[in-house]
């Protein structure tokens, strides 16, 4: 095999991202096009990228062999690849053309890096076995397709702690739910518990046909999403229930598409019951809906139950009962008596008649002191005259 690379093309984000998947990648070569994959070593998280011929600017893939339909493989070291592909934001200003070479009948893999002022690369990468990889997973006919931008999911991971491995998924036709992944054995008053609700309607297309709860791990889910950002193209989710691989697909419509499969497994205790609670809350509610509709009645908080029994179970705090409206205690006004008619008669008769107005303070003031407002006053004329005698005897 024999491809060139171009420079606009050379970006070394594809060995990156397969490096946070496995520690060996494997290349495979076929007539119309070429196979990057890689698989962990717990075997539960695999990737695939194809790039079409179209993404070289030459490309043939029995280029050392005569046989047309003899594809080639091989097995090299992670660490290698890395080597070679260091650099990847600027390699694509620095590269002007990359050919790749692959005998059959040679034990490296050449990768050849032509860059400015005349710069030549080589790396020799040792092949360590001439074998491919392939793994078993249905993309086509699942009943669960969303497909959302890169930005939506990495700002929602953005509120997880950097120290969860694993997130759970529950899907249902209306929304997704997205939680951090809380094993039994340890303390829940230790641990940070985070929960993302995100409408149907923040997607650029929602399916779920079958609603599903699903976990898998966070390493990858964030490397995926990185490689999607670095590409500014959307990604495609594929699942359909727990035990079953869930697929992300990111691909350009005409170069190159890649695949990302992980394995999921069962949520965990916490999130089961608080799945089964919610079930119960919307039956619940429900319920409520219906004895609404046969009569009358008012909501209102349940407030007297005991607060233990409110903390047993989380719906419990937003119960509901139904209390009657309050009635008055207070008794009938059937008809008035002649009593109070004439009592009614005293009073509108009290609030008819015309009641003076209090005088005002500086009204007051001058009727207390009144010669002392007056002009012709002298104070010099009640000299020596006792107006009010001693109170004290002595």
């Amino acid at each position: 095999m024999k491809c060139h690379v171009p420079g606009p093309n050379v970006k070394g984000r594809t060995v990156h991202v397969l490096a946070r998947f496995g520690d060996e990648l494997y290349l495979e070569s076929l007539p119309d096009c070429v196979l990057l994959k890689t698989l962990n070593a717990s075997e539960s998280a695999y990737a695939m990228i194809k790039f079409n011929n179209s993404f070289f600017s030459y490309f043939k893939y029995n280029f050392y062999s005569t046989e047309d339909n003899e594809s080639l493989k091989c097995k090299i070291s992670m660490k290698s690849a890395l080597n070679a592909f260091k650099s990847p934001t600027h390699m694509d200003k620095q590269v002007e053309n990359l050919e790749i070479k692959l005998d059959p009948d040679a034990c490296k893999l050449i990768f050849q890096f032509k860059c400015k002022h005349g710069i030549v690369k080589t790396h020799y990468v040792s092949i360590l076995d001439c074998k491919a990889t392939q793994a078993v997973y249905t993309k086509d006919q699942v009943p669960n397709r969303i497909i959302t931008s890169q930005r939506l999911l990495s700002e929602t991971l953005g509120n997880f702690q950097s120290s969860d491995d694993q997130v759970t998924i529950e899907a249902t036709n209306q929304s997704l739910i997205l939680r951090n992944y809380v094993d039994a054995n340890i303390e829940l008053t230790k641990i940070i518990r985070t929960q993302i609700n995100l409408k149907a309607s923040e997607f650029d297309s929602y399916t779920v046909g079958v609603d599903t709860t699903i976990t898998f791990t966070l390493k990858e889910f964030r490397a995926l999403l990185a490689f999607a950002e670095a590409l500014s193209l959307p990604i495609q989710l594929q699942f359909e229930t727990t035990g079953q691989p869930v697929v992300f697909i990111v691909h350009n419509g005409t170069t190159f598409e890649a695949h990302f499969v992980m394995a999921t497994s069962k949520p965990d205790a916490l999130t089961q019951t608080q799945a089964s609670s919610q079930n119960n809350s919307r039956t619940d509610y429900k319920r409520k809906e219906v004895n609404n509709s046969v009569g009358p009645m008012k909501k209102k908080p349940h407030l007297d139950i005991d607060i233990s029994k409110c903390l047993d179970e989380d719906s419990h705090l937003f119960n509901y009962i139904d209390i009657p409206e309050e009635t008055d205690l207070r008794p009938e006004k059937n008809g008035t008596t002649e009593a109070n008619a004439a009592e009614e008669d005293n009073l509108q008769e009290y609030m008819d008649c015309d009641i003076p107005g209090s005088p005002t303070s500086r009204t007051k003031i001058k009727s207390v002191f009144k010669r002392c407002f007056e002009s012709t006053f002298d104070p010099r004329s009640i000299q020596g005259v006792k107006l009010v005698e001693n109170s004290d005897s002595d």
